[in-house]
């Protein structure tokens, strides 16, 4: 598959992702993504998505915390990507017979969160919705894929629509981040 039509089918999938963790409403645990080139014709590019199986406890290292401290979401994706890139752990992906022989061509994360940035709270308001100091609640799909795209859907709770935001050469300050930094680690690791 030629490289802007794998962006393209990665964007239909991750907004199928979107559509349905919507759909099943929000408080629900994070979700790390496999997306897998499934294309049968080159002119009908396809990729799939599927969940890798994350251990749902890992996500809750929150809960046994000090009382009233939660620990983000992607603290948990940072201890997945040190074990499974460990120097002697044997290869991940491949461990995983559900996927057969499908090639990888990208990782995605999907967890909820608060965005407490002005930004949020801007974007928040324009969406009708009340801009609470805490933060806005929102869901935040991110992906990285083999050609080394960023991938983000975000959705602020109660809205409608979503922000998508595709960069075909991330600048230094996306790609030093904790989420497309592990899902960069994940990748290399998996197709060595």
């Amino acid at each position: 598959m030629r490289s802007r039509h794998r962006a393209a089918a990665i964007v239909a999938a991750l907004t199928a992702v979107d559509h349905a963790a919507n759909a099943q409403g929000w408080d629900a645990l994070p979700v790390l993504l496999g997306l897998f080139d499934t294309t049968i014709h080159r002119h009908q590019p396809r990729i799939n998505a599927d969940e890798l199986g994350i251990d749902p406890a890992l996500w809750w290292l929150h809960s046994q915390t000090v009382p009233g401290m939660r620990l983000p979401y992607w603290v948990g994706l940072k201890a997945i990507t040190a074990h499974l890139t460990a120097p002697d752990t044997p290869p991940w992906l491949t461990r995983r017979a559900p996927f057969g022989h499908r090639r990888l061509a990208g990782l995605a994360f999907l967890a909820e969160g608060l965005d407490t940035s002005e930004t949020g709270r801007r974007d928040a308001a324009a969406h009708g919705l009340s801009a609470n100091p805490d933060g806005t609640p929102v869901r935040a799909l991110t992906a990285c894929d083999i050609d080394g795209r960023h991938y983000q859907i975000l959705r602020i709770r109660g809205s409608a629509t979503t922000t998508t935001v595709v960069l075909d050469d991330p600048p230094a300050l996306v790609r030093a981040t904790v989420i497309p930094t592990c899902l960069r680690r994940l990748l290399t690791a998996a197709r060595d």
